[in-house]
C-alpha cells in the first residue's frame, strides 16, 4: 500500500490497559471476576447520577452540548474559579493528547519520573517528542530534584502523577511548591491528580487550590473515572490558564464528552459530599487492610496514597496468571520495567477477602521468583 504514515508512529504502541471487564467478568466455576487490574473505583456511579444517565437516554438523539459550557460552570462552581479555566474531555488522558497536539514538535522533550502512567510517555512519541525519564525516590513518589536536573532548553511539559501510578507515593506540598518555583518559564507542569479524592495525608496539596493561577504554566488534570465511579463514560478535565484553554479548543473533537457523562458528572458535582467521604473512608479501610495483611505474609507493599497497592511477588506475569486463574485479575508490571511486581486495586470488601485468600494460595505453591 502507497499510504505514507508520519515517521514517528513507527515508535508508537496502543495503549495497554489493564485485563477488565471488558473481557468478560464470568469466571469459568460461576463466580463472578474480581476486577481489581484497572484502578477503577470500587463503588459505581452516585445515585444522582445514575439518574442523570437514565432521564438522559431520551435525549440521546440529540447531540452534546457544543463546547461543554454546563459542565465548565460546575466544575468552576466546585473549585471556585473561573469557567474559562476549565477544559472538559474525555478522561485525564485526551488532555494530555491534546496538550501534546498543542504544544509539541518532533525532537522536544517531555519529562516525568519512572515507573509512572503510560500515557505521558506515548503521547510524546505520537508526536515525534522525546519521552525522557528520571526515577522516583526511594518511596515510590516523583522525585523534584531529579525532574529539575533533567529539564532542558528542549523540554516543553512535565508531567507531575501525585499521588503515581503504579507506586502510589505522593510528593508533598512543600517540595511540590519548591519545585514550581524553581521550573523554567518555557517548561508546562502538568499535575496528574487522578487520584485526588482518595488522599488523606494533610501534606498533599490540592494543586487546584494551591498552584494554579492564569499567570503560571501550571496545568492540573482530574478524572470522573475513580472514586466518582464514571470510568466507562470517559470524563475528565484540565484546570489551566485561559490561554491554554482556548488552544486545546482548537484541536478537540467535537461533542467528545457524550450526553451521559456530561449528565452524570454534572450530577455527582452537585452530590452529597458525604458519599464522597464515605467512600474515601471505605478506601482507606480496604488499602489498610491490605498493607496490614500483606505484610504479615512477607510482602509489605510500597507506601500508597491512592485505591492501589504495589507489591514486589517474584515473577508478577506468573503471579498474575495464577491469580487470573482463580477469577482475580491484578496489573502485572513488567511493562513497567517491574517484572517482579504486580499492581492490585482497592476493591469492595469481598474482593479483597477474595484477593488475599487467593493470593496466600498462589504464592504457597511456589510461585518461581
Amino acid at each position: 500500500m502507497g499510504v505514507r504514515f508520519r515517521t514517528a508512529l513507527g515508535d508508537v504502541s496502543p495503549y495497554q490497559a489493564g485485563r477488565g471487564g471488558g473481557e468478560g467478568t464470568d469466571h469459568p466455576d460461576g463466580a463472578e471476576k474480581a476486577l481489581l487490574a484497572q484502578n477503577e473505583g470500587a463503588f459505581g456511579p452516585v445515585a444522582a447520577a445514575q439518574r442523570a444517565i437514565q432521564e438522559e437516554a431520551a435525549q440521546g438523539h440529540r447531540y452534546p452540548e457544543s463546547g461543554f459550557a454546563g459542565l465548565k460552570r460546575e466544575i468552576a462552581a466546585y473549585h471556585g474559579i473561573p469557567a474559562d479555566n476549565v477544559f472538559p474531555a474525555a478522561g485525564s488522558c485526551a488532555v494530555f493528547h491534546y496538550l501534546s497536539l498543542c504544544l509539541l514538535d518532533p525532537g522536544d522533550e517531555v519529562l516525568f519520573c519512572s515507573p509512572t502512567f503510560g500515557a505521558y510517555g506515548l503521547e510524546a512519541r505520537k508526536m515525534g517528542a522525546v519521552p525522557v525519564s528520571v526515577p522516583l525516590d526511594a518511596d515510590g513518589a516523583y522525585d523534584p530534584a531529579a525532574l529539575l536536573g533533567a529539564v532542558s532548553d528542549r523540554t516543553k511539559i512535565v508531567y507531575v502523577a501525585n499521588p503515581n501510578n503504579p507506586t502510589g507515593g505522593l510528593v508533598p506540598r512543600a517540595a511540590l511548591s519548591a519545585f514550581l518555583d524553581a521550573v523554567p518559564g518555557h517548561v508546562l507542569t502538568v499535575i496528574d491528580e487522578a487520584y485526588f479524592d482518595y488522599v488523606d495525608d494533610p501534606a498533599y496539596p490540592d494543586a487546584i487550590a494551591e498552584f494554579f493561577s492564569d499567570e503560571r504554566p501550571v496545568a492540573v488534570t482530574r478524572t470522573f473515572s475513580k472514586i466518582f465511579g464514571l470510568a466507562g463514560l470517559r470524563v475528565g478535565y484540565g484546570v489551566l490558564p485561559a490561554d491554554i484553554a482556548r488552544k486545546l479548543a482548537k484541536v478537540q473533537m467535537p461533542f467528545e464528552v457524550n450526553r451521559f457523562a456530561l449528565a452524570a458528572a454534572t450530577a455527582t458535582l452537585r452530590a452529597d459530599p458525604a458519599e464522597i467521604r464515605r467512600r474515601r473512608e471505605a478506601t482507606a479501610a480496604g488499602r489498610l487492610r491490605l498493607v496490614g495483611e500483606l505484610g504479615a505474609a512477607g510482602f509489605a507493599p510500597l507506601p500508597a496514597s491512592a485505591n492501589f497497592v504495589q507489591i514486589r511477588v517474584g515473577d508478577a506475569a506468573a503471579v498474575a496468571h495464577d491469580l487470573a486463574e482463580r477469577g482475580i485479575l491484578v496489573r502485572p508490571l513488567g511493562s513497567w520495567g517491574q517484572p517482579d511486581s504486580i499492581r492490585v486495586t482497592v476493591g469492595t470488601v469481598e474482593e479483597t477477602t477474595r484477593f488475599l485468600d487467593a493470593f496466600r494460595s498462589v504464592m504457597a505453591t511456589g510461585t518461581p521468583s
